[in-house]
């Protein structure tokens, strides 16, 4: 901070920008009146030494982080509201009185998992035939079952599998195989000697979850010991988090004779039948040598030492549902990994589980109750303003041919936008029971692969949304060349229908940028506007299109989030180039809609363009516990909260001028990046 900056009015600091139209009126009004928030200011920083701490200061000094939470945002603020109205619905279709059948399958699954005495009173009962499985190995074909059997109800030792749209064929489904069955987060964790400490923990952990499961303690100790040398093999084999961005050689077509090659002592005929799906002709692995070491690496453990493994995983996917000492040592997991002090309150538990078994049929339920439609007609507004905006820049880019320039405006031009809620909805046909919350869970968990892997060899549903309604979050899909908002972000502070223009674009329309700017980032950029993976670019736009890539990881690895924690560059490199294209898109998109504006609105001082900064910061007010935040460096393709905000806007020319910011400063950098 300049030591003389919280001497002066923060009014004329603020004033410096406000240019209004010939002809039009300055209205003076209040943050509040437009839909930001004053208390949520720091005004003793300067905008143009840290921009995340002027906008957020208020705010991360009167939020902690909850006990029961390893992060606290604006995100966060807004699932905690909807899982009060989706805690309300649940609990009246809990009582049971007259409901419908599809109230009755929401009312009972929740109240079968709030039934913890029905828990404690079956135990692990629900789980023993699967636990008869993986106890009980002793050569191959009984390893063969136990991972059959774990597949079917969606633990995903060792691989794991789904069908989605054919990177290379974007109308039909092929099935996708590729490296799983960690334990930890990541398998830098395994690896590196700076994490030991963590998996150290984590075979604690594991030693007290087989003892409970009924391992004597000497066996449960050196099956913990089992587990953790296990899963180092396996994530030598398995990818970096940056190698697993690499598009083109997770694309690894072979046919289930090819498989069968690979991993030669693995019934892939009994498996497939097991799993009662046909897998398409055409299957993809996404790390063929993973594939090609499992034979010797079955072979380099004792079937006792992989009965551990398997049993180990058994019981920690399902341990929600097991009496409450498994629950319990499950969140130590959590504790030692995230921070977090506590666990959330039942009721939030058992909400998430209803979410993921009955997603869209809870979706439809929110949606009638809590979204209203004319919040889809003014979202609908922004994002065609944006999109219309974007095809305008896409034509204005002097480092790019003509030829790919029209192929891009043509991809946009095709991306299909799905607001709200989807046309259709799933529906879900397997047996709820009242008083059987872990029968519940293997049902639904179940039904879920049976789901995904019936879709082989099918054509592709581009009308299939990827995400449920009430989330607090948005999507691009590369492959369908969609992008989903959902209903559950469409509220403060991301958006309002009685906002203004500057902080809903710099609210919501930042998640829509960002977005549509996911067609176009390193991965995005590499499947054409009908969804296939393609190189449409000319040799010449591509290579200038990667030192722009190159620019923007560099500089976003200088951020340090942490001491001596910085930000990977690669790894995050698709979401920064997506933050910085979005935060542009909308600010154009914003100044679009004002342009012939007969009234500027002066908001405690702000000009428009300063409303819309702090609307984009705001949005991302935020803190982590410092093991979250190590646990996210590693893993998350996300950079933190604060150099969302921070290497976005520094990047951006029209920041540094609406606050006056002289050359130099962190906020307007000698060098910048700028891709789209």
């Amino acid at each position: 901070m300049r030591p003389w900056l919280a001497t002066i009015p923060l009014v004329l600091l603020a004033c410096t920008k406000v240019e209004p139209v010939p002809g039009s009126a300055s209205i003076k009004v209040t943050l509040a009146d437009v839909g930001l928030e004053s208390g949520s200011l720091d005004r003793t920083s300067d905008p143009c030494v840290d921009f995340y701490q002027f906008a957020c200061g208020g705010w991360l000094s009167q939020n902690q982080v909850p006990a029961d939470r390893a992060r606290w945002g604006r995100g966060s603020e807004v699932d905690e509201r909807n899982k009060i109205a989706i805690r309300a619905m649940l609990e009246e279709a809990a009582k049971g009185l007259g409901a419908d059948p599809s109230t009755k399958k929401l009312g009972d699954f929740y109240a079968s998992c709030m039934d913890e005495a029905s828990i404690e009173k079956v135990g692990i009962a629900p789980i023993k035939p699967l636990l008869a499985r993986t106890m009980k190995l002793r050569d191959a074909k009984s390893w063969n079952a136990a991972v059959t059997e774990l597949h079917k109800v969606g633990v995903p030792v060792l691989w794991s599998q789904t069908a989605f749209a054919d990177l290379k064929d974007s109308t039909t489904n092929v099935t996708y195989m590729d490296a799983s069955g960690l334990g930890l987060p990541d398998r830098d964790y395994y690896l590196k000697p700076e994490l030991k400490d963590k998996v150290e923990l984590y075979k604690q952990h594991v030693t007290k979850l087989l003892a409970l499961a009924g391992a004597p303690q000497a066996q449960a100790t050196a099956g913990a010991t089992d587990v953790v040398a296990i899963e180092t093999e396996l994530a030598k084999l398995t990818k970096t988090g940056v190698e697993q961005r690499d598009v083109h050689a997770a694309y690894n077509p072979i046919d289930a004779k090819g498989l069968a090659k690979q991993v030669k002592t693995f019934d892939w005929k009994a498996y497939w039948k097991a799993l009662a799906f046909s897998p398409s002709k055409k299957l993809v692995l996404g790390t063929p040598r993973y594939f090609a070491a499992i034979d010797k690496l079955r072979a380099k453990f004792k079937p006792a030492q992989w009965s551990n493994y398997f049993t180990y995983h058994a019981v920690q996917t399902f341990s929600f549902a097991l009496p409450k000492a498994f629950d319990e040592q499950s969140f130590e997991l959590a504790r030692a990994l995230t921070g977090v002090e506590k666990r959330p309150e039942r009721s939030k538990r058992c909400i998430e589980a209803t979410q993921d078994a009955l997603g869209e049929l809870l979706g439809q339920q929110y949606v009638a109750k809590y979204f209203p439609g004319s919040s889809k007609t003014t979202a609908t507004t922004l994002v065609d303003a944006i999109v219309r905006v974007m095809g305008e820049e896409l034509g204005r880019l002097t480092w790019m041919s003509d030829a790919t320039k029209t192929l891009a405006q043509a991809k946009l031009a095709k991306i299909v936008r799905m607001i709200g809620f989807p046309d259709k909805w799933r529906t879900y046909d397997f047996a709820i029971k009242r008083d059987e919350f872990a029968g519940n869970q293997l049902r639904s968990a179940a039904f879920e692969v049976q789901r995904a892997l019936a879709r082989s060899g099918k054509p592709v549903d581009r009308a299939e949304w990827k995400m449920n309604t009430y989330r607090v979050d948005a999507y691009y899909d590369p492959t369908a060349n969609n992008t989903a908002l959902p209903a559950g972000i469409l509220q403060a502070p991301y958006f309002g229908q009685d906002r203004s223009i500057a902080a809903n674009l710099g609210g919501i329309g930042m998640v829509i940028g960002h977005e549509l700017t996911h067609g176009f980032d390193d991965q995005g950029a590499e499947f054409d506007g009908d969804g296939n993976l393609k190189k449409w670019w000319s040799k010449d736009d591509a290579a200038k299109f990667a030192e722009k890539g190159t620019c923007v990881a560099d500089q976003y690895s200088t951020f340090e989030a942490m001491p001596k924690g910085y930000v990977n560059g690669r790894l995050t490199l698709g979401e920064n180039i997506a933050d910085m294209g979005g935060v542009k898109m909308a600010f154009k998109a914003y100044r679009s809609l004002r342009k012939d504006a007969a009234k500027l609105y002066v908001a405690d001082g702000f000009s428009e363009d300063q409303q819309f900064f702090i609307a984009v910061a705001q949005a991302w007010c935020s803190k982590d516990r410092p093991a979250e935040t190590q646990r996210r460096l590693i893993s998350d393709v996300h950079a933190p909260p604060k150099f969302r905000v921070y290497g976005s806007l520094r990047n951006l020319p029209e920041f540094a001028e609406a606050f006056s910011c002289t050359a130099g400063t962190p906020m307007r950098p000698a060098k910048t990046c700028s891709v789209w």
